[in-house]
């Protein structure tokens, strides 16, 4: 066994009469509730609605599984768009900091990229979608194609025309 020190065990000892003579109902009446920053921060309040979660996005962050189609690249497709900036959206580095996760990989042996919106807080799919990067891009038809999916998600279920 290993020597104690004799100062270290009167530090602990005294540590104990100061916890028990306050008393923990004591520390637990001074304690207050955390509560969060904001609505949505709370899992029961949280949207489960897709089309909800998809319209009330702001920070997007992409993750490609693919080296044809970097992550980059497809960022600034999203930011070339007059739709995306107007419409206040953001895009970050930090995963854990976006609302909204863009996955894209490539399916193989084709020249097709499928890709999926996810929602952050509950692990929902709230958009897909696939594109062909036969003639055009992939990340300019990715970027064109979730900012169509944004818009709907937007557009109030009676103002939607029927094609």
């Amino acid at each position: 066994m290993s020597k104690v020190n004799s100062n270290s065990m009167r530090v602990l000892s005294i540590g104990l009469l100061l916890l028990a003579s306050t008393g923990l109902s004591q520390l637990a009446v001074h304690a207050r509730p955390v509560k969060p920053v904001n609505k949505l921060q709370s899992a029961e309040e949280a949207p489960k609605d897709a089309a909800t979660i998809l319209a009330t996005a702001r920070t997007i962050f992409v993750h490609s599984r693919t080296g044809l189609v970097k992550s980059e690249v497809i960022e600034s497709e999203l930011q070339k768009r007059d739709d995306f900036q107007r419409a206040g959206l953001r895009l970050t580095k930090d995963q854990r900091a976006a609302d909204l996760t863009i996955e894209v990989r490539r399916a193989n042996f084709t020249t097709e990229y499928p890709y999926v919106v996810i929602d952050s807080k509950t692990k929902l799919i709230v958009a897909s979608g696939k594109v062909n990067s036969l003639f055009g891009t992939a990340a300019d038809k990715i970027a064109k194609e979730f900012m169509k999916q944004w818009e709907r998600a937007r557009t109030p279920a009676g103002l939607k025309t029927k094609k």
